[in-house]
């Protein structure tokens, strides 16, 4: 196998891998639950405020899942659509990086030193999706 088909297979994993975590974090997040940029949502806001934004989000973040496994079958047919959907993830996963694991509680200002490997590699994770989130299809 060469070289240019080893990345072509990694890239096709990767936007594989990425399409699918957030499709899954967007049904979670319009179950009531949610992933990561969820759970940051409600850390800011509070009651119906936090609800209706954690529903919003959920729909963007499973139809950017959904657009960016697409891509690989139909090409870029979605238009500038998938590419608003998924700056608007990008721009939730980094203040929710920022308000997790900085400020948040167990983030690094706030008690995280404690425990400085456990949030090291808790950063670390979110840093990968966010660098994920960036280099899959647009």
């Amino acid at each position: 196998m060469s070289k240019k088909s080893n990345v072509q297979l990694f890239w096709l994993v990767l936007n594989i891998a990425v399409g699918a975590m957030l499709a899954v974090g967007g049904i979670w997040a319009l179950q009531g639950s949610g992933d990561f940029g969820a759970k940051a949502i409600r850390s800011i806001f509070n009651g119906d405020v936090a609800k209706i934004l954690v529903l919003v989000f959920g729909v963007i973040e499973l139809l950017s899942g959904i657009f960016i496994i697409l891509q690989l079958f139909i090409g870029e047919r979605m238009g500038q659509f998938g590419k608003i959907l998924k700056l608007i993830i990008v721009i939730v996963w980094a203040v929710a990086i920022v308000l997790a694991d900085f400020l948040g509680n167990g983030g690094l200002l706030n008690g995280g030193a404690n425990n400085f490997l456990s949030w090291l590699y808790d950063f670390a994770m979110h840093l990968i999706i966010l660098c994920a989130l960036l280099v899959t299809r647009d």
